[in-house]
């Protein structure tokens, strides 16, 4: 299922476990059942993977940096 995309030219697709490609580099070790997968538009290619787990907290990270003022 594709989740959409973004300006910096990824789409998000959630999949099964059993279609990870890379999994020596997954960010998941809640051994959860989806992965969600970033593909780049250019090559067509997964460039990231991590689970539903790991993408909340990464939203929760970029949200707090996008709130704070630069120095």
């Amino acid at each position: 299922m594709t989740l959409g995309g973004f300006q910096s030219g990824f789409s998000a697709r959630k999949v099964p476990r059993s279609e990870v490609k890379w999994e020596q580099f997954l960010m998941c070790s809640h051994g959860c059942a989806e992965v969600i997968q970033l593909i780049s538009h250019v090559s067509g290619e997964v460039e990231f993977e991590l689970c539903k787990i790991e993408a909340e907290r990464m939203g929760k990270v970029l949200l707090e940096a996008a709130k704070t003022e630069s120095f």
